[in-house]
């Protein structure tokens, strides 16, 4: 009886991993410029949805500086309506999000006087 019970579990178990399994997973890198005082779009839009197997939308994203100095800021943000809502905010050069699937973007801010080149890598998955 123990065993008809299991059963049911263990393929459920195998099933949500094969599925996870299979999400496939972008890795793009970016660079560019952000002006002094200004927040800019280093990355997308780019949709996120369940069609390739992923259980929720994850972003991994990084920036670095593109010379001497701190880097950038970074964060992510979804589409919500016909605006843009902040997810995360900058834990170092670094920010992630788990969430729900839809549309999304990296952005950069800069918070001094003078211009700082940047670049950075983002992964998630599609």
């Amino acid at each position: 009886m123990k065993k008809l019970i299991a059963l049911p579990f263990a393929v459920l178990m195998l099933a949500s991993m094969q599925a996870s399994a299979l999400c496939l997973s972008i890795n793009d890198s970016y660079t560019g410029t952000v002006p002094p005082d200004t927040e800019v779009t280093a990355y997308g839009p780019f949709s996120i949805t369940p069609a390739n197997g992923c259980l929720t939308a994850s972003i991994e994203a990084m920036v670095f500086a593109g010379g001497a100095g701190k880097a950038p800021g970074i964060f992510i943000e979804r589409e919500v309506g016909s605006s843009w809502k902040r997810e995360t905010y900058s834990i170092g050069n670094n920010a992630s999000y788990v969430g729900s699937f839809g549309s999304y973007r990296v952005r950069v801010s800069n918070d001094s006087g003078v211009a700082k080149a940047y670049s950075g890598t983002v992964r998630y998955g599609r």
